[in-house]
């Protein structure tokens, strides 16, 4: 007799602070002797878990965005909240070529990227998908200034 058993992977976003910390933590552990390829698709796949609220953070208002260890207490994300985690993530692990935009894509969605490597890679777009790109799928409507993350860490 043959028994198939399932096991469920419970999403970290769904288990308390501790979890959450433990497993982000362990993220920038397993990713920071990695290529930014590899880092980056690691990154975006954690931060994808993340459930999304319809709005949290606003683009235009990131003095007032929570630091990373804050983001992680909070446990609401909309794509600005996520994209910024990816950019907490992303620094803390070595990577500074980054950049933060609000834009739209080629079906007129409004999206919020992080470019890594001069956009070489495009992450916070599409769930499992690290786009390697020259951003002509999208139209820039405006880069945030990243210090602001920088100074919360």
């Amino acid at each position: 007799m043959r028994i198939n058993v399932k096991y469920t992977v419970i999403n970290v976003f769904q288990q308390n602070y501790d979890t959450r910390l433990r497993s982000w933590y362990e993220l920038r552990k397993k990713i920071e002797s990695v290529d930014t390829q590899t880092k980056c698709v690691e990154i975006d796949c954690w931060w994808q878990l993340a459930p999304l609220v319809n709005h949290h953070l606003h683009i235009l208002d990131s003095k007032t965005w929570p630091g990373p260890w804050d983001l992680l207490v909070e446990n609401t994300y909309c794509t600005v909240a996520r994209a910024v985690g990816m950019c907490y993530t992303l620094l803390l692990t070595g990577e500074n070529d980054i950049e933060l935009v609000e834009a739209t894509d080629k079906t007129g969605d409004d999206v919020v990227l992080v470019l890594v490597d001069n956009a070489k890679y495009v992450l916070n777009y599409w769930p499992n998908t690290v786009l390697s790109s020259t951003l002509t799928d999208f139209t820039i409507k405006r880069h945030v200034d990243v210090s602001h993350i920088q100074s919360k860490l």
